[in-house]
């Protein structure tokens, strides 16, 4: 029996030492398997994404140039069209703004403008390109940025051209049309009928040629670089030449006018733009009155500004058009415009020609009672920008 005992001993000691050979094999295979795995990884990972780098060359794509300062004015990273406009070359990082730019203004600019927060400046032509120049340092860093004008500047010339080129086209045989219908006029006196029809093709052609005139203002108000002859203009006699222009309609419709400007009454102005302004504001005011109706005109000298009032007694703009109104061909009611001869582009004219002499324009109407429009203009010339 014990000898029984102890051969089953040594039987299960012998199973035990296989399965613990076979388990130590095992783990063996796995720790191997492991490690070439791990090799095999290390051999096929990809290097770290330089993120720094990719944005560099993202940058370098844009058509807009990027300088980055330090605080101090030191060049940090610039990309590849600011280096071309300001003659930057790639190894002036780390010199200061003033050593690696080679475009006088544009380093006076960034002097002057240094240490504020945020600058922008208007179109400037460096080399062959047309570029906005706007400084910003409300960060640690100081980063110049040029905005590339060139397209626009491009699309401004070919529609000024167009407008150009089809206005004078239009103009001869709407002029030939005008003759015409003058002398048809004149023999078809003693004919109601002929008369009638003349009379109304005679509208249609007056229309057109207004038509012409104020896309031809627009034209000219919409160009970056229109140039602004400032001086102290009197308002009176722009205002009586404009009345005595629109005397037959003031007549017609029994207009009565209160004129409370004095004979000195100057403003800061562009003649040609002045008149523009206060002809379709008086205009409107006789075209869109009631039949013996009122007007007035009124100036008011402030601290700042001088300001230009014309009132009238007509029907009147309601609310709901009131922040419509300076859109091109926006009308409040089509019909009314279209049979006074309205053209629907009065009133951009106003604003625009208004905003590049400095100032504002304002609204006042109530509708069955009348409107009122207020035109500011700084008293100072100098401050007023060619391209404002």
């Amino acid at each position: 029996m014990e000898n029984l005992l102890i051969a089953i001993s040594v039987f299960l000691f012998l199973l035990l030492l296989i399965f613990a050979s076979l388990t130590l094999r095992e783990r063996r295979k796995r720790l191997q398997l492991l490690k070439r795995l791990k090799e095999k990884g290390k051999k096929g990972k990809k290097p770290p994404t330089d993120r720094s780098k990719l944005l560099a060359r993202a940058l370098s794509l844009i058509k807009e140039g990027i300088v980055i300062m330090d605080p101090y004015g030191r060049i940090v990273f610039t990309n590849r069209f600011a280096r071309e406009l300001l003659g930057i070359d790639e190894k002036d990082t780390g010199k200061f703004f003033y050593q690696a730019i080679k475009d006088f203004d544009i380093v006076s600019m960034i002097n002057e403008a240094f240490n504020e927060s945020y600058r922008v400046w208007q179109e400037k032509k460096i080399k062959d390109s047309y570029v906005q120049i706007i400084f910003g340092s409300d960060m640690d860093e100081k980063v110049l940025l040029l905005i590339d004008q060139t397209p626009i500047k491009k699309y401004e010339v070919l529609k000024k051209d167009f407008i150009a080129n089809a206005s004078h086209e239009l103009k001869t045989p709407l002029a030939a049309m005008k003759i015409s219908l003058e002398t048809l006029e004149e023999i078809c006196k003693d004919r109601n009928k002929a008369l009638k029809y003349i009379i109304k093709a005679q509208e249609r052609v007056n229309y057109m040629e207004q038509l012409i005139e104020d896309l031809i203002t627009l034209s000219l108000l919409e160009t970056t670089n229109l140039t602004l002859k400032l001086k102290r203009v009197a308002i009176l006699p722009l205002i009586k030449e404009i009345i005595n222009n629109i005397s037959e309609l003031i007549q017609k419709k029994r207009i009565q006018l209160s004129i409370k400007v004095p004979e000195d009454a100057e403003v800061c102005a562009d003649a040609k733009l002045l008149h523009a302004i206060l002809k379709n504001l008086i205009d409107n005011a006789v075209k869109y009155n009631r039949e013996g109706g009122r007007i007035e005109i009124t100036f008011q000298r402030f601290t700042k500004e001088d300001e230009i009032r014309v009132c009238d007694s007509g029907y009147g703009i309601p609310k709901s058009h009131l922040p419509f109104i300076f859109e091109r061909f926006y009308r409040v009611e089509r019909s009314r415009s279209r049979k006074s001869g309205g053209t629907g582009l009065g009133l951009s004219i106003v604003k625009l020609a208004t905003e590049k002499l400095g100032g504002k324009v304002e609204i006042e109407s109530t509708e069955g009672e009348g409107t009122c429009f207020s035109i500011y203009l700084p008293r100072r010339c100098d401050i007023i920008t060619r391209d404002s």
